[in-house]
């Protein structure tokens, strides 16, 4: 063996040097992986029914505003599901935090 390195063995020592704190996490368990899944599975739906929900309301939003006011109305909607999309988003990942170091 010549001892020369390959580019996988290369680019796993550099990603060691960059995340050491990978290395010191625990393995997951299979009732933490399915905790975990049932979590994204909630919020997933909860995101897609605020989704629906959006849609909707833009659907009425045309019959009930009128078109000069149109665009702003519709971007004011986008704007709250975007925001109640990152707020479900931080919810879901402290629960799975939470999963993934109990206390």
């Amino acid at each position: 063996m010549s001892g020369l390195k390959s580019a996988w063995e290369i680019s796993m020592e550099k990603s060691d040097k960059l995340v050491p704190e990978v290395q010191k996490q625990k393995k997951l368990t299979a009732k933490q992986k399915e905790q975990i899944a049932e979590v994204r599975k909630e919020f997933k739906a909860k995101i897609a029914d605020k989704d629906v929900t959006l849609q909707h309301k833009l659907n009425r939003l045309v019959e009930r505003t009128p078109p000069e006011q149109l665009e702003m109305e519709s971007e004011k909607l986008k704007q709250e599901f975007v925001e109640e999309k990152e707020q479900l988003e931080k919810e879901m990942e402290a629960q799975i935090e939470a999963i993934r170091k109990p206390s």
